[in-house]
């Protein structure tokens, strides 16, 4: 967890050239010490003003010794947080942390947003994570931004996003394609009407090979931006 914490301690000074970029940091709670971590995120990351992007816990399900996530977003070159935290906030926010989770959390991560469609997060709160090895990102991301316009339609107010793994991540894979929804029932429906389309066929034979490594759900319990 110590380590953890550091990482999240360099969220507000690293960067990455990109677009968009994210880090990924995974939790193992302890049962019965939900609510705790909630409030202790929130007491943390809530009423900051964000430079650009913000910050998300997630709960996760199907996935191995992760229960939560913190997903860190926003512009690489506009990055954090206006407000510097001192190294007293920091080290009172890691030691609650601590008692709370197990330490040294597996698969934590630090990428690209390639691409996500417009939508309304607040309606939207669930989503299905397929993470996968891209041979070819270039023909994927083309096929991919295809097939995301063809469904605008079906998607409505729901997001479809396409993130890249620099560093770290599951092991395996390069990239992760996220879909949410309004629950995951909402999300499965959603998900099945777009691979009845022809358009999802075409995506499917022109994005190159793909190789599923793992996939598993989120829900988006607080986001500050």
């Amino acid at each position: 967890m110590k380590k953890t914490i550091f990482l999240l301690a360099l969220l507000f000074s690293f960067s990455l050239i990109a677009q968009g970029s994210l880090r990924i940091y995974n939790l193992n709670v302890k049962r019965g010490y939900e609510s705790s971590v909630v409030e202790t995120f929130s007491d943390f990351a809530g009423g900051e003003k964000w430079k650009s992007g913000g910050v998300m816990l997630q709960a996760v399900g199907f996935k191995n010794g992760v229960t939560h996530r913190i997903v860190v977003f926003g512009d690489p070159e506009n990055w954090g947080t206006e407000r510097e935290r001192s190294d007293e906030e920091w080290a009172l926010y890691g030691e609650r942390m601590s008692n709370y989770t197990y330490p040294n959390t597996a698969d934590n991560a630090m990428g690209s947003i390639l691409a996500f469609t417009e939508g309304d997060w607040k309606k939207n709160l669930s989503a299905r994570v397929y993470d996968v090895k891209v041979y070819d990102p270039v023909k994927f991301k083309k096929a991919w931004d295809k097939n995301a316009k063809a469904a605008e339609k079906i998607l409505g107010d729901r997001r479809i996003g396409l993130v890249s793994y620099e560093v770290g991540g599951t092991p395996g894979a390069t990239h992760g394609l996220v879909i949410y929804g309004k629950d995951l029932n909402d999300v499965q429906v959603t998900l099945r009407k777009i691979q009845k389309t022809k358009a999802f066929q075409e995506y499917i034979t022109s994005r190159g090979k793909v190789d599923y490594i793992q996939s598993y759900t989120t829900y988006t319990v607080k986001r500050f931006q």
